[in-house]
């Protein structure tokens, strides 16, 4: 599972780790505006947060689920009438309370119908919208796609992307009841015509149709022979466009179209703030690798779910603070982004070494932890 977050500019996201807990009768989960019902038990997760959100914008969780959602925007989108979970609360959810990818579905797709979505996702203005998320464990891969209380899934069988348009057409496995009859009585379809979710269900709004490029840039350097290992997808994370049509007219820190490593054009626009690449490391599980910021100016940094994160990953708020991780990025990348043709190339030669070194030394750990495990001595974990 490979994500790249965009968020509104200088909104820290650093990295959180919660640990497994067992809860009493009675006890509740206060999310970012509302309480709901806390279950038994909760697994370990770990999460890239927005300081200020209680869930995460990705994540993993003990057991090797890990999920990334997309905001979306449906026809249904104003008749939501009371504040709900905000589509991160529900990622954390799910990954606290799943133990595979079809069991995080079916919590974030009940808590959906019970109480809803489309809380204020943005601290400086107004931002409502639906969610979409790529689910995924070690065995399987599901794409969940939501427009109000209503939602649609569909299981992957080799490979899949999503963006912040809605990706799922005729073909699916599961969906809310009345999906289908809800569209065709609002005349979202035409009489006769087949369901599809996309068509029927698509706001008419610039922000959903202008990322239809991106969506299709993913799928065309996945399906068009980018390698899909750790390196390629992180290229592919990377990616402004610089060998296509819509390559940058002005560089691609100018942000003139959303690429899958977007800048902001304007103060207002989102950015990428972090990206996480998650996947499953034979006799060891889940094994993750963070960026910070904008991934073109940004490192890879091994973290794991062993309990333990550098504590300069944990901080973050809202001003600058030279302990936080995510702010020593974010401001590299604003620095660079001041003349991106001229700084990045220098700053990504020194990030690509420091990329590679980490990996290798990040490699011969896991192989040396997975033995360990395969003997049954477990050592205390690696810290990088």
């Amino acid at each position: 599972m490979a994500k790249n977050s965009d968020r509104p500019l200088g909104e820290a996201q650093p990295l959180i780790w919660f640990p497994p807990q067992d809860h009493g009768d009675g006890e509740t989960v206060e999310c970012t505006y509302i309480s709901i019902p806390q279950v038994p038990h909760t697994y370990g997760v770990l999460g890239s947060r927005p300081y200020w959100i209680w869930g995460f914008e990705m994540g993993v969780n003990e057991r090797g689920v890990a999920i990334g959602n997309e905001a979306q925007g449906s026809r249904d989108e104003s008749g939501e009438t009371q504040t709900g979970l905000l589509g991160m609360d529900l990622l954390r959810l799910g990954l606290e309370r799943g133990a595979t990818a079809r069991e995080a579905v079916e919590v974030i797709t009940g808590l959906l119908e019970q109480y809803g979505q489309r809380g204020n996702a943005s601290r400086l203005f107004e931002r409502r919208y639906e969610n979409s998320y790529m689910v995924m464990d070690p065995d399987e891969i599901w794409v969940l796609e939501t427009a109000g209380r209503r939602w649609i899934a569909r299981q992957i069988r080799t490979y899949g992307a999503i963006s912040n348009c809605y990706s799922i057409e005729r073909e699916f496995d599961l969906c809310s009841g009345d999906l289908e009859r809800h569209a065709r009585e609002n005349g979202w379809l035409s009489p006769g015509e087949p369901f599809d979710f996309a068509k029927a269900y698509t706001l008419p709004a610039p922000r959903q149709t202008n990322s239809v490029t991106r969506w299709r840039r993913l799928n065309q350097l996945l399906d068009g022979g980018e390698p899909q290992n750790i390196p390629g997808i992180r290229r592919l994370l990377r990616d402004h466009y610089e060998d296509g049509l819509l390559k940058p007219r002005f560089g691609a820190a100018y942000g003139t179209f959303p690429t899958i490593c977007m800048h902001a054009m304007t103060w207002d626009a989102c950015q990428t703030t972090a990206s996480m690449q998650v996947f499953y490391r034979a006799g060891l599980g889940p094994v993750a690798r963070h960026a910070m910021s904008l991934p073109c100016c940004s490192v890879y940094l091994p973290v794991y779910l062993t309990g333990w994160l550098p504590a300069c990953m944990e901080q973050g708020g809202e001003r600058f603070e030279e302990i936080s991780l995510w702010w020593l990025f974010e401001r590299l990348a604003a620095a660079v982004s001041a003349d991106y043709e001229r700084f990045a190339p220098a700053v990504q030669r020194e990030a690509a070494e420091l990329e590679a070194r980490l990996d290798r030394e990040a490699d011969q750990a896991e192989g040396q932890a997975a033995a360990l495990l395969e003997r049954g001595r477990p050592g205390r974990p690696a810290r990088f």
